[in-house]
């Protein structure tokens, strides 16, 4: 599966410069709409003229050839276990925090 090539004029300087697919950085944009997912790709290359980032979007996967893009379930599940660690180790803080205000206390009440 070949990936797009595309022309553009380039904002700044008005020159033509071609965007390709397989080469240039992108960002993934998705959208869930009544249940259906949309996906998007938008494109940034250089000008070689004059440095000015100019974009392309794509909503057409059949463009984007076989670059894969980063995994919206992995970064969900990489979220909710990240957050359930921070909970964890906020527990387990507690826990010793209020073992050491009980031996605290122990030690006052005791002299």
């Amino acid at each position: 599966m070949e990936a797009k090539k595309v022309k553009v004029l380039c904002k700044n300087c008005g020159e033509e410069m071609s965007i390709d697919f397989n080469q240039a950085q992108f960002s993934t944009a998705l959208q869930i709409i009544d249940g259906k997912k949309h996906q998007s790709r938008t494109y940034m290359e250089k000008c070689p003229h004059c440095e000015t980032i100019n974009t392309v979007t794509s909503e057409d996967k059949m463009e984007w050839g076989k670059r894969k893009g980063p995994n919206v379930k992995f970064i969900m599940f990489s979220g909710l276990f990240s957050c359930l660690t921070v909970i964890l180790l906020v527990i387990v803080a507690m826990y010793f925090a209020f073992k050491g205000f009980q031996f605290v206390m122990d030690w006052l009440l005791n002299s």
